[in-house]
């Protein structure tokens, strides 16, 4: 296609700007890690339950994919410019063939990535919805196809023409697929937590309860998941109009799945954090309460009693219940 970036340079812009977003994600990783095992941090809030440590899991394995893909890539980046720039076809032809096992291992990792980070945020969304199975049997559908449609592309890569490119039709609908599913279950994800957020809002305002907390949780979700909807959105425009540079964007899925993922963990515990070092200040000496990872204000209720002698000489109790801020 005219005006596209050449692969010589589109490979090596694609490992240049996966470095820089592995970068911040061990800035973001280091972090995590830091305030969930900080005595600082965990002398204060909610304890360590099997939900926590799921995450603290979730937070290391994609740790050390990314990290294993940035290897790969390196590796594949020296064989290609380095041992076998002699080679017909140059370092092109080396880094383009889809036959090789280290391109079905690195593009195996990322397919492992993504569909980790799809079923994270579906065990996100379950639990924020108590746990309830009937929110998550759609996005749980979708994840076992696209779980399937990324190994298929993956396993279909040793049995084509050493000359063929991603954009083979005999990839394309099944790499399609995968793209597309994973926008959708960015979308779906998100959209059922922000609605389950914004909906316990609603119904805790009545009682001035959280008085914007739940708001604040609703947008480090957004946010933190628009990064990585924003490039799988790129990546597959990209990739349907048979554009080189979706190579760039490939490379730094891996990262910014994993980035997505801690960044929200991160910014949750700091959110809930903060909100128990404010109550333990005001003099309540109570951690915040969780519901979901999302910090709850306690509700303080003051009674009070009005004793009315009527005239039968019987007595008669009116009860006032108001609400302490």
């Amino acid at each position: 296609m005219p005006g596209q970036l050449s692969l010589e340079k589109t490979f090596l812009l694609a490992a240049w700007v996966e470095g820089i977003v592995y970068g911040f994600l061990c800035c973001v990783f280091g972090a995590t890690m830091f305030v969930y095992f900080s005595s600082s941090y965990s002398r204060v809030g909610s304890n360590r339950d099997r939900h926590t440590t799921g995450m603290i899991v979730i937070s290391g394995i994609m740790f050390f994919m990314a990290t294993f893909h940035l290897i790969m890539n390196g590796y594949r980046l020296l064989r290609g410019y380095a041992d076998f720039r002699d080679i017909d076809g140059g370092p092109v032809a080396y880094i383009g063939n889809l036959r090789r096992w280290d391109h079905i291992l690195k593009d195996t990792i990322y397919a492992t990535q993504e569909n980790l980070g799809s079923a994270a945020a579906i065990y996100r969304t379950w639990v924020l919805w108590a746990f309830d199975w009937k929110v998550i049997i759609v996005p749980t559908l979708m994840l076992m196809i696209n779980i399937a449609a990324g190994y298929i592309v993956c396993g279909t890569y040793s049995s084509v023409d050493p000359t063929a490119t991603v954009f083979l039709p005999r990839l394309n609908t099944w790499i399609k697929t995968f793209y597309s599913l994973a926008v959708v279950l960015n979308i779906i994800t998100t959209s059922l937590m922000a609605w389950r957020i914004y909906s316990t809002h609603k119904k805790s305002a009545n009682y001035n309860v959280g008085q914007g907390r739940l708001l604040s949780i609703l947008r480090i979700l957004v946010e933190s998941a628009a990064l990585q909807l924003i490039v799988e959105i790129v990546l597959l425009a990209l990739y349907s109009n048979d554009i080189n540079a979706q190579y760039i964007l490939l490379e730094s899925v891996t990262s910014v799945v994993a980035i997505t993922f801690n960044t929200i963990t991160l910014r949750i515990k700091l959110q809930s954090h903060a909100e128990s070092q404010k109550s333990t200040n005001s003099g309540s000496g109570h951690p915040v309460q969780t519901i979901g990872s999302i910090p709850m204000k306690r509700i303080h209720v003051t009674i009070d009693q009005e004793v009315d002698n009527r005239d039968d000489g019987s007595f008669g109790d009116k009860v006032f219940i108001r609400d302490k801020p």
